[in-house]
């Protein structure tokens, strides 16, 4: 409808201009200025040529040159001439409305070719930026579909190559090979169809297919844009994403054999310890060719006991790198009070080390933080037995907690050598153990389940180290803060 009414509009604007031009030509002839007249019905034709191309700067030239031969030109309402010297203004109205009238209007159609080439262009080069920020293939038909309805396409489906059929991400739709017939299929002249399917090609090959549902009105087609072009730029951002896919996977991969590679080599030492001390202790215990005094079976069952706990705490450890690594889902959160959650991190390590020697400077009200309790509770306690281990055996462990009115901060510091300057940057990564303290250390997985454990709650956690005199060591963790309803608004 709307190309048919442009079509009416331009037909009804460029019969106005020829009669115009007609009328004031025959006006000019009439008071003898022969001249101007051709001047005149030139200018119409241009004018006519310059609105339609060059198939109407045809016509406008042809139907000059008959109306001013047999209505303007002497004599009138007839074709021909009657002396020689009416031939030469004759010939030349003709032959300059005809070439004025191509030249104008090649000169339209180019500069229209260009305006058109230009546009799709630019479209072109907005759908490359928008498809740029993809980085799934759902992403990409959600960012083409965001687009290309005002381009004369109701819809855009994208589609995989999955063995004998395609499967489209975003709805888990799939397609059998009927459609391999269709593939191409009024790629040539899209207007007369309906739905266009288009073969996604990559660099390494078929990809899929891509549906453009074209608009329901064929009139509302005329800004349709390159479909070919269009595949091509939805071919190369789907192949991103798909090595995108690739590459996270191979990651992941990489990180899950390092993971397994370290945790194999950790169990083959850490864990051999103990179980050669049980080991011996118990067949010691059992022998009956030994017999022993009562304070020696006292002592080896104090050692198998101690190493039933450091195996309990290793296997602990593990768990909790597990849970690390597979993430830890929001319904695995809920409000806590990090005061009371501090106090049983405290009561714990009190609990595992007798001796240990704490000093607390908490704050009078409580602070809610959006976390795990006992994950929680594990990422303090950790803190506070590598300060024992490291600086807290015979000196105080000061144990801080504040508030600047958004985040929570719990700081844990220690009296003892510090940490060098080379290993402070590594001592929340995994397996890590620094020189020369590996006889204390366990596993050297505490210190990142810690980290693990307060960054899967938004928090951040930091060491400080020297903290004075070149000497001490101060952890802080900082989480951010949650309002909890009062019980009288509960009870409003």
């Amino acid at each position: 409808m709307i190309v048919q009414t442009r079509n009416i509009i331009e037909i009804c604007v460029n019969s106005a201009i020829f009669i115009a031009a007609a009328i004031a030509t025959h006006f000019a002839q009439s008071v003898e200025r022969p001249i101007t007249a051709v001047l005149i019905f030139l200018t119409g034709v241009i004018l006519i040529s310059a609105r339609s191309g060059v198939f109407g700067a045809l016509f406008a030239a042809v139907a000059a040159s008959v109306t001013y031969n047999f209505l303007l030109s002497e004599p009138v309402y007839q074709f021909g001439v009657t002396t020689a010297d009416e031939i030469v203004p004759l010939a030349a109205f003709n032959i300059s409305a005809l070439v004025a009238g191509i030249l104008v209007g090649r000169l339209r159609d180019s500069a229209k070719r260009a305006y058109l080439a230009q546009s799709d262009t630019a479209f072109l080069l907005t759908v490359s930026d928008r498809l740029q920020s993809a980085i799934g293939v759902e992403e990409v038909e959600a960012a083409i579909r965001g687009i290309i309805p005002r381009q004369g396409v109701r819809t855009v489906e994208i589609y995989l190559a999955h063995g004998n059929a395609y499967l489209r991400p975003s709805t888990g739709q799939i397609e059998f090979d009927q459609l391999k017939p269709f593939i191409g299929a009024g790629a040539a002249d899209a207007s007369s169809e309906k739905v266009v399917i288009l073969e996604l090609e990559g660099v390494r090959g078929p990809l899929g297919i891509v549906k453009f549902q074209l608009a329901a009105d064929e009139e509302e087609r005329f800004k349709l844009p390159n479909l070919q072009s269009l595949a091509a730029l939805l071919a190369l951002a789907t192949e991103r994403c798909l090595l995108l896919e690739e590459v996270t996977e191979a990651q992941a991969l990489i990180r899950s054999e390092a993971l397994k590679d370290a945790l194999l080599s950790s169990v083959s030492h850490d864990l051999r310890t103990p179980v050669t001390v049980i080991q011996a202790a118990a067949g010691a215990l059992n022998s009956r060719e030994v017999s022993l005094p009562d304070h020696e079976r006292h002592k080896l069952l104090a050692a198998i006991i101690d190493q039933c706990r450091k195996l309990d705490r290793y296997t602990a450890e593990l768990l909790d790198v597990g849970q690390i690594q597979s993430g830890i889902s929001g319904n695995q959160l809920e409000t806590v009070d990090l005061k009371e959650v501090v106090q049983m991190a405290i009561k714990q390590a009190r609990s595992a080390h007798p001796t240990i020697w704490i000093e607390r400077n908490l704050q009078q009200s409580s602070l809610y933080v959006k976390a795990n309790a006992a994950m929680l509770e594990q990422a303090i306690y950790n803190l506070i037995d590598n300060a024992y281990k490291f600086g807290g055996a015979e000196s105080p462990i000061l144990i801080e907690l504040e508030s600047d009115g958004k985040r929570g901060t719990v700081a844990i510091t220690d009296n003892g050598a510090g940490i060098e300057v080379q290993e402070r940057g590594r001592v929340f990564t995994r397996f890590f153990r620094g020189a020369g303290k590996r006889d204390k250390a366990g596993m050297g997985l505490g210190l990142f389940i810690s980290k693990g454990f307060v960054e899967a709650f938004s928090g951040t956690i930091e060491v400080e180290s020297p903290v004075a005199h070149g000497k001490g060591t101060r952890f802080l963790i900082r989480l951010p803060l949650v309002s909890v309803p009062r019980l009288s608004e509960h009870a409003a």
